[in-house]
């Protein structure tokens, strides 16, 4: 719905035309604002409700639209409807949706000061009493001629999907929150415009989609040089690229600090104009106070700088940094990193470790025989397996020494399926946690890596991502609260010689809107995808397709895409599918995707359809990582 009508809207149109018919362009506006719109009535304390279809982030569209100003003798109701779709005009500053704004706000409203993110169609509007209109009966006169001064409030309210705030930091609301909030109408030149508007842009999931887009700002892994991203949502305009380069020299977050170092000292600040993009250049003039820090801390800053800055995309697909107007050497390597690994997936089929191979089992060959495998993972050359009813880990290597073991290695009961990180770390844990994480080395170290907010929680599964700063951890804990169910990235800070020493995370609940998990897998550096199950009447059920909405109501998980937090419906196998474990390539996207069922079918995401393998029994199927 909001395609078509930003196509009406934006066809041809330049802001200040008024030809015939707008006015009924407007009107149908209020199906695509999905608002309830009552005149002449008391404000209610809350608004229906409507829901959505899903929304796939990789299908939006980039196109921009123009949106229009307001009409003449526009309805209280009208001029709402047409503000709220002038959130889109972001090019400008929101000079469209400030053309709403009555004199005295105009200059003054700031609208990134905070984004709330809303399901598609779920916006109610209603119109309260006027005061100072003209009689009722009066209609021409409502409609072109309000009184200078009168004034109408105006309710807008909305479920709440998420919110972004001035860094770009997606957060999911907890469940059942809403935005509600009262627009001030008054008469002005005998037009309605908004005396009280708050510092918020309010935008449903579709046009959140073409306005912001997923960035990341760069940093360095304290135990390598791999570039660690820290995902942010930013608007699509020219300023982008100063706040990317602004929070870099900020530094990471507090959560993310003891995995990862930055080469800006604290507090450097940016001076104005020392960022300029043009013509797919970006210039980057970084402050002199740098030039008294050491030639390998502004190396790595300079390293961070680019590899920030070509998140951007084709907008800044050359980058040069220079010194105080000084040009500075070329720096190596400075692109993050797709995270992608080579490798087939593995499963454990007729009691040995194979490889999926198109659709296909082979068995890996040389391993000697196994007690009672499960789960294996593998990265390079390296295979870890649970065996011994998972209470134990045994590692094997591949290739020409196939079949070199060294003892399994005893480490707890109900062992969570393995991930091995580029430091060759296998990671598992006991379910039920006491505040750690198990870590196993390659020669059979075990280490009770500290996880404070794991404590008394049940551990679903363990990721390593591949730069080995991050470790995404899916948990449950008590039924009902907004961190029932919470799918971390976690920070890994290591000693000296890489060996794991504690976990952090943030400790605001990243997924309140999930009621179970059954894993969660890397897709890319800022993407993951989680295997769960919504809470009934969240706002993504909300935002979710029918097929996933009715999988919940019977228990029966879907696949979840969370690019930066964001969420979006991948769907999944049949409800009775009995789906437990999910499996996905990272840097690879959706396509990867698998999903294992308790009963050892394996189904493979094609196109938007998940199908059964053919032929495939197996359990635990893994990619490397």
């Amino acid at each position: 719905m909001v395609d078509g009508a930003d196509r009406v809207v934006g066809a041809g149109l330049a802001r200040g035309e008024r030809p015939p018919g707008r006015r009924a362009v407007l009107l149908a506006l209020a199906g695509v604002l999905g608002g309830a719109v009552t005149g002449c009535a008391r404000i209610p304390g809350t608004g229906p409700v409507r829901a959505g279809g899903a929304v796939e982030a990789e299908e939006e569209s980039a196109y921009r639209v123009q949106p229009p100003g307001p009409i003449p003798g526009a309805s209280p109701a009208e001029l709402v409807q047409g503000f709220l779709l002038a959130g889109i005009g972001v090019d400008d500053d929101f000079e469209a949706a400030r053309e709403f704004l009555a004199s005295g706000r105009r200059s003054s409203w700031r609208p990134t000061a905070r984004t709330v993110v809303h399901p598609v169609a779920s916006l109610a509007l209603q119109v309260g009493e006027a005061t100072g209109q003209p009689a009722a009966g009066d209609d021409a006169a409502q409609v072109t001629g309000v009184p200078e001064g009168a004034t109408v409030p105006v309710r807008v309210g909305a479920p709440v999907l998420a919110e972004v705030d001035q860094t770009g930091r997606y957060s999911s609301a907890p469940v059942g929150q809403r935005v509600d909030v009262v627009l001030t109408l008054v008469g002005e030149g005998g037009e309605w415009r908004i005396s009280d508007a708050p510092d918020l842009l309010l935008l449903d999931e579709g046009r959140f989609g073409r306005v912001f887009s997923l960035r990341a700002v760069a940093f360095t892994s304290r135990s390598s040089d791999r570039l660690v991203p820290d995902p942010r949502w930013l608007l699509d305009r020219a300023s982008a690229a100063t706040t990317l380069v602004e929070q870099v020299l900020e530094g990471p977050p507090a959560w993310l600090a003891p995995a990862v170092s930055s080469g800006a000292p604290g507090g450097t600040a940016l001076p104005a104009g020392s960022v300029v993009v043009s013509a797919g250049t970006a210039t980057v003039d970084l402050p002199a106070s740098l030039q008294r820090e050491r030639t390998s801390q502004v190396k790595e800053l300079q390293r961070q700088v680019v590899a920030t800055l070509g998140t951007l995309g084709s907008g800044a697909a050359q980058v040069q940094v220079t010194l105080d107007g000084g040009e500075l050497p070329a720096v190596g390597s400075a692109t993050l990193d797709d995270g992608g690994t080579d490798g087939l997936p593995v499963v454990v089929a007729d009691g040995v470790v194979q490889r999926l191979v198109g659709g296909q089992l082979v068995p890996v060959e040389g391993l000697p025989a196994l007690p009672d495998p499960s789960d294996p993972a593998v990265l390079g050359d390296q295979l870890v397996v649970l065996v011994a009813g998972r209470t134990q880990v045994q590692r094997l290597v591949l290739g020409d020494d196939a079949g070199a073991a060294a003892p399994p290695v005893p480490v707890g009961d109900e062992l969570v399926p393995p991930s091995v990180d580029p430091l060759g770390w296998a990671w598992t844990t006991p379910a039920s946690s006491a505040g750690t994480v198990t870590a196993t080395s390659p020669d059979g170290q075990v280490v009770a890596v500290p996880a404070a907010w794991l404590a008394g929680r049940r551990v679903v599964g363990v990721r390593a991502a591949s730069d080995g700063a991050r470790l995404l951890v899916v948990s449950a804990g008590a039924a009902g609260q907004p961190d029932a169910v919470r799918v971390d990235i976690a920070a890994v800070s290591r000693s000296g010689s890489g060996q794991p020493q504690a976990l952090t995370t943030d400790a605001t609940p990243p997924t309140p809107w999930l009621a179970s998990a059954q894993g969660a897998v890397w897709l890319g550096p800022t993407s993951v995808a989680v295997l769960g199950v919504v809470v009934p009447g969240c706002a993504q059920e909300a935002s979710a397709s029918e097929a996933t909405r009715a999988a919940a109501r019977d228990g029966a998980p879907a696949v979840w895409q969370l690019d930066g937090g964001r969420a979006t419906d991948l769907g999944g196998p049949e409800p009775g599918a009995g789906a437990v474990r999910l499996a996905g390539a990272t840097g690879t996207g959706r396509q990867s995707l698998l999903v294992g069922g308790a009963d050892g079918r394996v189904w493979s995401r094609e196109g938007s359809r998940w199908l059964a393998l053919a032929g495939v029994a197996a359990q635990g199927p893994s990619y490397p990582g």
